[in-house]
């Protein structure tokens, strides 16, 4: 029994050996390639985790993502429920042990640098009702620098974990943009007196 329980802690602090979330808040827009198909996809997120309450919203569109074609593509919009930036530090061990996955970024997809959101959608797409749960990893590639290709974001991954979409997934650069913003000063910063 207790190798068993050994065995369980050592998987539970390797799959939460991911990097920490930071408080940092992100917008994203604009279009990346279809997966698979011949059209565009078009990315929204506004996201924010600021003094640990996270908030926001991600809309997404590709109506011609294959093996979604034939009945009208993937399209959905959805409730943030977890965000952070990605640092270099890793989960605290009282947030490992807690097993609170909104607290850590996913191991070897989001890595530091990058903007993670896991998100509750709905189905927007009447012929593919449903509701589901995925995440998005997302970075600024061009910080006031022009790319010449028109993109200045990279959706590292976007994957759709359950619901009418599941498996689904897409990557790529986006041309629009990926910005990271820092939190709004807390009224409990001002410490002058």
């Amino acid at each position: 029994m207790k190798l068993t329980q050994l065995g369980l802690l050592i998987a539970t602090a390797a799959i939460l050996s991911g990097c920490a979330k930071i408080d940092a808040r992100v917008s994203a827009g604009g279009t990346l390639n279809s997966k698979g198909g011949a059209g565009k996809a078009v990315f929204t997120a506004h996201a924010a985790r600021c003094d640990g309450d996270v908030s926001g919203q991600v809309n997404y569109k590709d109506l011609t993502a294959i093996d979604w074609q034939q009945m009208g593509g993937v399209a959905f919009n959805a409730n943030v429920y977890g965000a952070g930036l990605c640092s270099e530090e890793p989960v605290d061990p009282e947030g490992a042990e807690s097993g609170d996955e909104r607290l850590y970024c996913k191991q070897d997809i989001c890595t530091e640098g990058m903007y993670q959101v896991e998100f509750n959608y709905s189905s927007t797409n009447p012929t593919a009702p449903g509701e589901g749960v995925g995440f998005a990893c997302m970075m600024d590639i061009s910080e006031g620098v022009k790319t010449g290709i028109g993109a200045n974001g990279l959706l590292n991954v976007m994957l759709l974990e359950s619901g009418p979409y599941q498996g689904y997934s897409n990557a790529g650069t986006i041309s629009g943009n990926v910005q990271l913003h820092d939190c709004p000063a807390s009224k409990n910063d001002n410490t002058a007196q």
